[in-house]
């Protein structure tokens, strides 16, 4: 299964596809805009591939609710451990931090930290008349 691994650099959002070979054989660049997140999206949803974040991004940015409530599986990484071997592995630059977490359902010791993402309940489209 092909992951993507899904990280907040400044002014973009940096996806990184990694196969099942471990190796990383795409990088996605886009703008903080509605448009950028909107293409991006539709290019994970078409590829099929589960998505792996951290807490803050997921909270903070749609993108993720958004790929979760279209079907895709989205993971969340814990801010805590994501930063912690960002260090240990002297990770600075936003490409291989998104390939790393794109790596982490692959080790099976880190993949039991790892959260599924539930797609946000569906709002009522209609109002309740009492």
């Amino acid at each position: 299964m092909t992951t993507a691994g899904l990280w907040l650099a400044h002014h973009r959002l940096v996806a990184v596809l990694v196969g099942p070979d471990g190796v990383a054989h795409r990088t996605l660049r886009a703008a903080l805009t509605d448009d950028a997140r909107f293409g991006l999206l539709e290019f994970l949803v078409q590829s099929q591939v589960e998505m792996v974040t951290t807490d803050t991004l997921a909270r903070s940015d749609p993108l993720p609710a958004q790929a979760a409530r279209r079907g895709l599986a989205v993971w969340k990484a814990d801010d805590s451990l994501v930063a912690a071997l960002f260090r240990s592995a002297a990770i600075r630059d936003p490409t291989r931090a998104a390939a790393l977490l794109a790596r982490l359902p692959r080790i099976p010791l880190l993949r039991a930290s790892l959260r599924r993402l539930l797609p946000p309940a569906a709002q009522a489209h209609q109002l309740s008349l009492l």
